[in-house]
């Protein structure tokens, strides 16, 4: 079975309200830009995936699918993963950083030509992964407290708060509130984005970046307050200063989600610079890679737990990974009310992947990814295609 055909689109999913990332000082965003990618093979099969994509990036994905990844992948054997593989690695060195959704595809067509889930293809047996509600605004703690307090009220037994206030006291405040609110039965992880924070500008040309004293401090904070794990504290190539912080840290740190390919994940493991890992199976690498990853990482004591801040369809690729590493015990799920809900992220599919009244996600049994497109609503949306 060969490749005939690499197409792709970019949509532009319309926000109910501007939404102001934590990650991104440099102002609201509108609309969230994501790529759908589809691999045909000769025989009629279909792998689809798709994820979101920042910076308004998503035209410079779609121009190396049709100048580059297209011309190299067709006539390709579908089955030669690792060959495909090292052709997007050679696009992701000296063309375009994360061509991985178009390897996630990939993998959706073999499982589709095998007619079996892509987690079990894998070896992996869960059917289900523990969704914890991953918020992506900085709120006052008042609001937050209403926040966390409806997601609880939805089944879910975790929660990701944002911190990114001037002081670590501001910080401080909107977790310890959480905690009070919601009761030492759910789990709070808390991201600070500081992985990038040399390189972003907020609007008016000033910068909050956290140095070690801050990130240990605040570590220490939160170990009282009883949080699962603090994420990306520091910059995201300071390995020195991540693995001393990981040493000495009474809490989890957990990073990774942007360190891009294999090279960079082995050296953060063979530093010890996390006790959680988080590459993303649309960002950081080819995602039966960050299988073998996952593997390397059990054997050291670690966890991997994917970053999956993406669309229905970028959800669907890092349920799969989850549901097949040994170490993961949680699924990323982007839930922010009123803007990142379902009805917004997962409108591509003509089903989303919604939690149960118990907080988790059921793992799509039907070949592949087990999800399928709404051509019907992805059509409108669509900006551009290749």
């Amino acid at each position: 079975m060969r490749i005939r055909d690499v197409r792709a689109r970019l949509i532009e999913l319309p926000y109910p309200r501007p939404f102001v990332p934590s990650w991104a000082p440099e102002g609201a965003h509108r609309s969230m830009s994501a790529v759908i990618v589809e691999v045909e093979t000769d025989e009629g099969v279909v792998g689809v995936s798709g994820g979101d994509m920042g910076h308004s990036t998503g035209p410079l994905l779609l121009e190396t699918i049709r100048g580059w990844i297209r011309p190299r992948l067709v006539g390709m054997d579908l089955f030669a993963t690792q060959h495909i593989a090292n052709h997007l690695r050679y696009v992701a060195e000296y063309v375009f950083p994360r061509p991985w959704v178009v390897g996630v595809a990939v993998w959706d067509a073999v499982g589709k030509a095998c007619g079996r889930p892509l987690h079990k293809l894998w070896g992996g047996h869960a059917d289900r992964m523990r969704a914890y509600a991953s918020f992506g605004e900085v709120r006052d703690p008042a609001q937050r407290v209403e926040d966390a307090l409806r997601v609880v009220s939805e089944g879910f037994t975790g929660l990701k708060l944002r911190v990114h206030a001037d002081t670590v006291a501001e910080d401080i405040a909107q977790v310890a509130a959480v905690r009070e609110a919601v009761g030492p039965g759910v789990a709070i992880m808390v991201d600070a984005n500081q992985a990038a924070a040399r390189w972003r500008y907020r609007p008016d040309g000033s910068r909050m970046m956290w140095d070690f004293d801050r990130a240990l401090t605040t570590a220490r904070e939160l170990a009282a307050l009883g949080v699962a794990w603090l994420e990306e504290p520091l910059p995201r190539h300071d390995y020195r200063a991540l693995r001393e912080l990981t040493a000495l840290s009474p809490i989890p740190i957990a990073g990774g989600e942007h360190n891009r390919g294999i090279g960079q994940l082995v050296r953060l493991l063979e530093d010890d610079c996390f006790t959680i890992y988080q590459p993303d199976a649309n960002e950081s690498e080819d995602i039966a890679a960050l299988r073998d990853f996952g593997a390397m990482a059990a054997a050291r004591q670690r966890r991997v737990v994917p970053h999956a801040w993406a669309t229905g369809l970028g959800v669907a690729g890092n349920l799969h990974l989850s549901a097949s590493l040994p170490t993961c015990d949680w699924l990323e799920y982007p839930y922010d009310p009123p803007v990142i809900v379902p009805e917004v992220f997962h409108v591509m599919l003509t089903e989303p992947l919604l939690p149960d009244s118990t907080g988790f996600v059921a793992v799509p049994e039907g070949p592949g990814l087990g999800v399928e497109l709404d051509h019907a609503v992805i059509e409108p949306l669509t900006v551009q295609r290749v």
